[in-house]
């Protein structure tokens, strides 16, 4: 059974999302140890831009056709300076995952998610077919409760951040729901009650899983994490120790504007501020783990 851990990047002329999915799988590469290979899955100019570092940080390289974006922007906030752009948010391949994954067991990680424990390599041999998380933490304690909804009288939201599949009858079925999902989003955005203008996977993934599962809710299994570990775009990554560890400013809840040092060690966790994973990138690139390959 082969067995591989894919993240999705595209740079959008705001973002170096290349240099994050790098440092993102050089974590992984460290601190995981029951996968095979790393795949990216990008397109050809964010190819062709980043050919010899991606070459550095992936054993394999998946390129798709670049998709039109122009109805999906969105604000990109950045706490530490406070400042806020507009630019392509370029999400919605991650339902092709299914078809192009060249694995019997596949790990899905966003490519600002950053595993700092071995907890993933729980996952290989499964007899689960899909696993996601509905359960988060935010680190900083703003958001009350551990579970989100897609709207206050919808369903449970799922994170598409981390979640793991094998080829199987179930989870071809599952991906062939989100892509239908996707491609008629208006109708089952307004079905569901969503919020926002975005396109998002966590949306057509929860959907897809309500719908799959009979409308029972709570019913996937998690991944073997208690829940997702999540920094938003109000904090900051102050200090990277090692690729297990690393200090951030976090937001307090009852003054944003005030922050507090918070340190993770050994834990895996999603940090929504890119700009500030940028002006620290070197840092997380050279504590986490490469490999020189051939291009695929």
């Amino acid at each position: 059974m082969s067995k591989g851990i894919i993240i999705f990047a595209s740079n959008n002329g705001l973002i170096d999302y290349i240099k994050i999915a790098c440092a993102s799988s050089g974590y992984a590469r460290k601190n995981l140890s029951g996968f095979d290979e790393i795949c990216l899955i990008t397109d050809k100019d964010s190819l062709k831009n980043n050919k010899r570092l991606i070459e550095k940080y992936f054993d394999k390289i998946i390129v798709q056709d670049a998709v039109e974006q122009n109805e999906n922007i969105r604000l990109f906030k950045d706490g530490g300076t406070g400042q806020s752009d507009y630019a392509p948010f370029i999400n919605k391949t991650r339902s092709d995952v299914y078809s192009l994954s060249p694995y019997d067991e596949s790990l899905v990680i966003d490519c600002d998610y950053f595993v700092m424990s071995n907890t993933l390599d729980q996952v290989w041999g499964s007899e689960n077919d899909f696993m996601i998380n509905c359960q988060y933490r935010d680190v900083a304690g703003r958001h009350g409760g551990n579970v989100s909804y897609i709207d206050d009288f919808s369903i449970p939201m799922y994170w598409a951040t981390v979640f793991y599949f094998r080829k199987s009858e179930y989870a071809e079925n599952l991906f062939s729901l989100i892509e239908h999902i996707k491609e008629n989003y208006k109708y089952y955005y307004f079905l569901y009650n969503c919020t926002g203008t975005l396109y998002r996977n966590d949306f057509s993934f929860s959907m897809a899983v309500h719908i799959l599962n009979g409308t029972v809710a709570f019913k996937v299994p998690s991944l073997p994490i208690d829940y997702l570990n999540n920094s938003f775009d109000l904090d900051e990554v102050f200090r990277v120790n090692n690729s297990r560890d690393i200090i951030m400013y976090c937001a307090k809840p009852e003054n944003t504007q005030e922050h507090v040092l918070a340190r993770f060690n050994n834990t895996d966790i999603h940090i929504m501020n890119k700009k500030s994973i940028e002006r620290v990138i070197d840092d997380f690139l050279v504590s986490g783990s490469v490999k020189w390959v051939k291009v695929i």
